[in-house]
């Protein structure tokens, strides 16, 4: 299954912050919606900033790679941002956008928020449990260091598979002849994440007419379009296939599986 951690991701970005025991960055950014399907185009994002303490200096947001570039450029092309102040002060906007980081002028009183409005963003097609927003935070002043928001407080959009279009096959290339082994059958979208939705029933064949196969299993929800068929046994020697057929007429033939005697 194609993911990326959000442990790992955290781990990633805020290890040698953890280590520093420094202070975090004044308030916390949440997002809607805080999942999407990859690939998919055409988003639409909310960030909402709300300061834990007052802050009057600087915000930086940066867009994770395989999503839109942020930009001002064009109101009808992905990536555009706007920013409305809300309760914060007259200030408050977006200073400038270099690269893949936004830099906003910040005003908020403790508990004030503005929204930041991320338009029709183009997302990347590895499906993962967190994209990262990291946003850090400044005050006024010559000294004054950018610090992370607390991991809490952070911005995370999970990407989830698109619906179906194939099937993938994880099994043995060799196999003893009346030995049980197991398949693997992921249902996958375009780009090899497992599916989403998914609740076809798949079935096993095989070119072995002497073969014992599990039965049909439907999956569920919570299978996450991955199940392992258990059992399968093949008992004639030379070259064998397994075949997976969906419910919905998707199929898929294994690599030739080399069936030795014991």
């Amino acid at each position: 299954m194609k993911t990326i951690g959000l442990t790992l991701l955290l781990a990633a970005i805020f290890g040698g912050i953890a280590s520093a025991a420094g202070p975090t960055g004044a308030g916390r950014m949440a997002v809607t919606p805080t999942t999407l399907t990859a690939g998919s185009t055409g988003n639409e994002l909310t960030f909402t900033f709300t300061a834990n303490r007052s802050l009057t200096g600087q915000t930086i947001v940066d867009v994770p790679r395989g999503w839109s570039p942020a930009q001002r450029r064009s109101a009808t092309s992905p990536g555009y941002v706007e920013l409305k102040r809300g309760t914060c002060g007259g200030s408050t906007r977006i200073a400038s956008i270099k690269a893949r980081r936004l830099t906003i002028t910040t005003a908020c009183k403790r508990g004030h928020s503005y929204q930041l409005l991320y338009h029709k963003a183009s997302v990347p097609t590895i499906a993962a449990d967190g994209y990262i927003f990291l946003t850090q935070t400044r005050a006024s002043g010559a000294k004054a260091k950018f610090r992370p928001l607390a991991r809490d407080g952070q911005p995370v959009v999970k990407l989830k598979g698109a619906p179906a279009t194939g099937l993938d096959m994880t099994l043995t290339s060799v196999a003893t002849a009346g030995t049980a082994f197991s398949v693997t059958v992921r249902a996958i979208d375009s780009w090899s994440n497992n599916a989403f939705p998914y609740g076809a029933t798949v079935t096993l064949t095989s070119s072995d007419p002497a073969a014992t196969l599990p039965g049909p299993y439907a999956y569920k929800p919570a299978d996450l379009a991955q199940h392992a068929f258990t059992g399968v046994v093949l008992r004639t020697p030379g070259t064998q296939t397994i075949t997976a057929t969906d419910s919905n007429g998707l199929r898929l033939q294994s690599q030739p599986i080399t069936v030795v005697t014991p």
